[in-house]
């Protein structure tokens, strides 16, 4: 099942989260078991989580606002980045 990054997360400041914790509130936030996520840290940046969901996810925006519950509900601060925050790709024009 192709897969895709469907959300950013970042942790406030001195706060951190298992990877199985994490897995477990996406999962039920994107109401599937075919979800992953993966912990990025690059040097002088905050950690970041990529949360990775099917292609054909059913409803993105409620699996959004699941997470943002979860989150909220197990007493996180975070910003958790979108694919609509993204700018929009300019296409390239071949000469």
């Amino acid at each position: 099942m192709e897969s895709m990054r469907w959300l950013t997360l970042r942790l406030g400041h001195n706060q951190s989260i298992g990877p199985r914790q994490l897995q477990d509130l996406w999962a039920a936030a994107c109401e599937t078991n075919h979800s992953s996520v993966t912990r990025e840290a690059l040097d002088g940046k905050p950690v970041a989580y990529a949360l990775h969901a099917p292609v054909s996810l059913g409803s993105p925006k409620r699996a959004e606002l699941r997470m943002r519950r979860l989150l909220e509900d197990a007493g996180y601060r975070f910003t958790l980045g979108t694919l609509d925050d993204r700018p929009p790709v300019t296409p390239i024009q071949r000469r």
